[in-house]
């Protein structure tokens, strides 16, 4: 694997993202060149001193539906610079500017491919931690995703498995370069992070590209306010977007409901029980009706 880092920062982010800069530092195996896309004036950032890896820094304009997404200009400066130089870059590493990682991240991401070099999605776990935690905790499992990490190797790749699909979280996330242009990169006609992250999700179960969860590859999102009304009007907007792109995932039981501004929720066609999609990764485990979501 060549691995290129792509970190969209907006607003009010830097702090963090001069940890996250920091983690990246700090791998076991390097990157090979680290690509920050600053959304809007507010965001932006100038470097400060020398940076051990190659570090791109653009400012691009705020982010609206319609206009191209933070990280998909990641990934096309990251084919420039590929260009330029011959890095050869063969993967790209979807961080956020609130997930701070272990020092051996990229390396259980690399062990990962090494032990199935197939062209493959790569989820790695990330923990939400409370106020004023400013350091890996690694006696902390809250992502919601664990009974999915426990349950398959890293190895091992899932296609066309929804709940897999629904499981990339671009905070953490490894994809194929090649891959990621097939499938055309994230909806530019969203601006909410999680549904931008679960249409692409569903975009690659549909288009049969494998995934793979990899559980060493170990981050935590570091604690900052939200505005839940915010959130709730762009799930309201974009959630029925999904469902109106995505038809088919009304016949793996997966159905737009009032709550939350609009969500996802699912029923298992083997139990019937109906659960909030966030829930599905645990039930999955849970439901012992073979077959089940």
């Amino acid at each position: 694997m060549n691995t290129a880092v792509v970190i969209p920062v907006g607003p009010g982010r830097l702090e963090n993202l001069l940890e996250v800069l920091q983690c990246i530092a700090a791998q076991t195996v390097k990157p090979k060149v680290v690509a920050v896309i600053c959304d809007g004036e507010d965001a932006a950032f100038e470097v400060d001193g020398p940076y051990p890896i190659p570090l791109a820094v653009l400012h691009a304009p705020k982010h609206q539906p319609g206009e191209e997404q933070p990280r998909n200009i990641g990934v096309r400066l990251v084919r420039d610079l590929d260009g330029q130089h011959a890095l050869g870059i063969t993967h790209v590493w979807f961080l956020d500017t609130d997930v701070i990682v272990g020092p051996d991240c990229l390396e259980m991401f690399e062990d990962a491919m090494s032990a199935e070099p197939i062209d493959r999605i790569l989820i790695g776990p990330y923990e939400w931690m409370g106020p004023g935690q400013r350091a890996p905790e690694p006696d902390l499992y809250n992502d919601p995703r664990w009974a999915s990490f426990n349950g398959h190797e890293p190895f091992e790749m899932l296609t066309g498995d929804l709940s897999a699909g629904l499981a990339c979280f671009s905070g953490n996330l490894v994809w194929p370069i090649g891959e990621f242009e097939r499938v055309g990169g994230f909806w530019n006609e969203l601006h909410h992070g999680r549904c931008e992250d679960g249409e692409l999700g569903l975009r690659a179960v549909s288009m049969q590209v494998p995934i793979s969860y990899v559980r060493a590859a170990r981050g935590w999102h570091l604690y900052h306010d939200f505005d839940p009304e915010v959130i709730q009007a762009r799930n309201a907007r974009d959630v029925p977007m999904l469902n109106e792109r995505h038809p088919w995932v009304q016949g793996e039981g997966v159905f737009v409901e009032d709550a939350d501004g609009k969500r996802f929720s699912v029923k298992c066609p083997q139990c019937e029980k109906e659960f909030p999609s966030a829930e599905i990764w645990a039930h999955k485990s849970e439901c012992v009706v073979p077959g089940a979501l």
